[in-house]
């Protein structure tokens, strides 16, 4: 049975806290499989001039939602910029977020790893030069560079490279790094069907030699890059794991999550 009653959304970055209850809210958080930072976009109503001073460029930013009694973190990341406008009688603030600091520039010029030295050793100091957490880390072969490597240029393009060397995926979401496949891992299973929160029928898909679906729920914080997900529908019955999406959330509107997961 679907038990999803009162919205809950709250934003809160340096000291300052908003939360549905007292503010009108919108917020669009999307989550993918690549090391590129994604942005979200929070939007907040009539705040006072005072409040729009002390949310700043470059400062941590988290956001929760969910519904009462079941809430939790979809967004920590930094701002990146802030925009605010009138819509008649309405000052609507909006702030956009990035899911981790830019990392573009953070690079190297040249660094020669031994004979033999394996991937799993450079994946872990690169992460050092980006300054993430490494959440998870599951290669599906440590590759052993027989003949040495040499790193040079940006440190996301290093690490997507010899994550590609070892079989296996790289992405960054919610400030963290992950190395692994979306189908393996210790991931929670999310029961998806009508009486959980599907909405809509799932809609298949097939490009670069992958299918799945593209699904729709009621707002499920849960959900995210690689989370795993037993389907039931007319369509199709079975596992799937999400590859990427977004939560769209608005007080009275959209109060979602849409993913496109792959078999």
């Amino acid at each position: 049975m679907i038990r999803n009653f009162g919205r809950v959304a709250e934003v809160m970055t340096s000291n300052l806290k908003f939360s549905m209850d007292r503010y009108n809210i919108e917020a669009t958080v999307p989550f993918d499989n690549d090391t590129l930072p994604n942005e979200s976009e929070i939007k907040i109503w009539n705040l006072a001039d005072t409040t729009i001073n002390n949310i700043k460029r470059g400062k941590v930013l988290m956001m929760n939602a969910g519904y009462v009694g079941d809430v939790g973190l979809i967004l920590h990341g930094y701002i990146s910029k802030v925009q605010t406008k009138w819509e008649g009688m309405d000052k609507i603030t909006s702030v956009f977020v990035m899911d981790s600091e830019d990392l573009s520039k953070r690079v190297v010029k040249e660094i020669a790893y031994a004979k033999n030295t394996l991937a799993s050793y450079i994946i872990k100091q690169m992460a050092t030069y980006i300054g993430l957490p490494i959440a998870q880390m599951e290669l599906y072969q440590d590759y052993r560079y027989q003949d040495g490597y040499t790193a040079s240029g940006a440190v996301t393009e290093i690490i997507a490279k010899v994550s590609k060397d070892c079989g296996t995926s790289v992405y960054i979401n919610k400030n963290k790094l992950y190395v692994r496949n979306l189908r393996r891992g210790g991931d929670s299973v999310f029961s998806l069907s009508k009486s959980t929160g599907l909405i809509g029928a799932p809609e298949r898909f097939e490009d670069s030699n992958v299918k799945g679906y593209n699904l729709k729920s009621q707002l499920q914080y849960r959900i995210t890059t690689a989370s795993v997900v037993d389907l039931t529908s007319v369509a199709f019955t079975g596992r799937v794991h999400v590859r990427s999406g977004s939560h769209r959330i608005t007080r009275t509107g959209d109060f979602t999550t849409e993913m496109e997961a792959v078999m």
